[in-house]
């Protein structure tokens, strides 16, 4: 009894130290489990905070971006285009305001010599008789209204010109404002767009972080199902083993006791023996069923030790683990990328959309523009047709009033004579010849007037003078309406 009392307190021993064994084992995968479980719970935090930098740094290259198409050349072709128009009006300015000012300069030496005209006409008229004073008060108030209406049409084209520039400003400054409105309208839509998109990130990021963060809290409970199968497993064999000693045990006994003791067997006992035998075979069965699929492990596996098996799936599961894991991380990059991918289709496809509606409205407008273009060029063809007609007819008569005042004998005006050379007729000094012909007819007509009255005189007389009165008479006559003729 000694010696089988001996073996039951090593087994007894040997089982308590492969339950502390177990324990300790499990306590270890216990704080392995836990020390996954926080990197698991770090690794979210970082990825979103990286995913943050990453979105931080793909709009920075936006906005740069954006700054070097506002300094592109495109940009700074354009701007010297608009300085060098800027010049361009700055120069014609500068030459018109010199045109200005050489024909207020022309204007002022024409009044100059208009002035000296009227102070040789005031010398002149203390020698006229009352009909000659009339007529120059005539001359120096249709001389005045000339001037008038000189210096009235001058003003007149100067506002014309000053509104045409404003008119221009106008439409330059319409222009741009229409200009400033499209780009705030595109920038506030991209900036819109930009926003939404940002939320729409955000929100599936939290989506990706909820289900990563449920995955791992599936994974884990599959490993504590794992581990736990595993004590269930190391248990049971621990049992296989005591039942296995235990019946080794009673094997022994039973042996022991039937070599000492001769019983007579009664038919109950036959039945116990039988059923009890029965049972034992039943677990030797059993036994060597686990033994056989322990052995078939080891045989799988090829190795003997139990301790190393354990090990070995183990390491096994853990691979799986991170293989597991691995895939998990890829499928999800893959799912990220191919939304990316179709959301970038979608924006290429928008992008395409407003491009093509920008061609169409681009050649709507190329269309009504060169419509109005072939209208306005066919109103300059009509205006220039009717230009050149009245030209021609100008020209006509400038030709008939010219050939009149040369058969009339005042082709050479008084002003043209102060001024110190001939000119030709033309539409700045034709009213100059017009005038002249007129007062060319008025004098004719006084002359008339002057000899039919004296000849009236001649015939109411009662008598008639003697030949060389009447010769005398005439003479006077004929000297008189010359003297009333001013002096060219």
């Amino acid at each position: 009894m000694a010696g089988l009392l001996a073996p039951a307190d090593d087994m007894e021993m040997e089982k308590i130290a492969e339950d502390e064994l177990s324990k300790l084992q499990r306590q270890f995968r216990v704080m392995e489990i836990d020390r996954a479980t926080v990197l698991s719970s770090v690794q979210p935090t970082l990825r979103m905070q990286k995913n943050i930098i990453n979105t931080l740094n793909q709009d920075l290259e936006k906005i740069m971006m954006e700054l070097k198409f506002t300094k592109s050349t495109s940009n700074l072709m354009e701007g010297a285009r608009s300085r060098e128009k800027l010049i361009a009006l700055l120069k014609d300015h500068e030459k018109y305001a010199t045109e200005v000012k050489e024909h207020r300069e022309t204007i002022k030496e024409l009044d100059f010599l208009l002035k000296q005209v009227q102070k040789e006409i005031k010398s002149l008229r203390a020698k006229v008789t009352g009909f000659e004073i009339a007529y120059a008060n005539v001359l120096t108030g249709q001389t005045l209204i000339s001037q008038l209406e000189n210096r009235l049409d001058t003003a007149m084209k100067k506002f014309n010109t000053v509104n045409s520039e404003n008119y221009s400003m106008r439409l330059e400054i319409d222009r741009l404002l229409r200009d400033r409105q499209f780009f705030n309208t595109l920038w506030k839509n991209q900036l819109k767009r930009l926003m939404d998109g940002k939320a729409m990130i955000i929100e599936l990021l939290e989506q990706a972080i909820s289900t990563y963060d449920q995955r791992e809290e599936w994974c884990s409970k599959l490993d504590a199902l794992k581990e736990k199968a595993a004590v269930d497993y190391r248990k049971h064999c621990l049992e296989v083993r005591e039942l296995q000693r235990q019946l080794d045990h009673s094997l022994k006994l039973e042996e022991f006791l039937r070599t000492k003791g001769t019983v007579r067997l009664t038919a109950a006992d036959a039945k116990a023996e039988a059923k009890k035998l029965e049972q034992q075979e039943e677990e030797m069965r059993i036994y060597n069923n686990y033994v056989n699929i322990l052995d078939a492990i080891k045989e799988f596996a090829g190795e003997e030790d139990v301790d190393k098996l354990i090990q070995e799936f183990t390491r096994r599961e853990e691979e799986n683990y991170a293989l597991f894991n691995y895939i998990n991380e890829v499928c999800t990059e893959l799912k990220n990328l191919s939304d990316n991918v179709k959301l970038l289709q979608v924006n290429i496809e928008e992008e395409n959309a407003k491009h093509q509606a920008k061609l169409f409205q681009q050649q709507e407008s190329v269309e009504s523009l060169r419509s109005s273009l072939e209208e306005k060029r066919k109103a300059t063809a009509s205006a220039r047709a009717t230009y050149d007609k009245s030209s021609q007819v100008l020209a006509t008569l400038l030709q008939q009033i010219h050939a009149l005042a040369l058969s009339s004998d005042c082709d050479s005006l008084p002003l043209l004579k102060l001024l110190g050379r001939r000119f030709d007729i033309n539409v700045i000094n034709a009213r100059l010849y017009i005038k002249s012909l007129e007062k060319k007819v008025l004098e004719i007509i006084d002359v008339i007037k002057l000899d039919e009255l004296i000849q009236r005189q001649l015939e109411s007389k009662e008598r008639t003078p003697p030949s060389t009165r009447r010769r005398r008479a005439r003479a006077a006559a004929s000297q008189r309406p010359r003297e009333s003729i001013p002096v060219q």
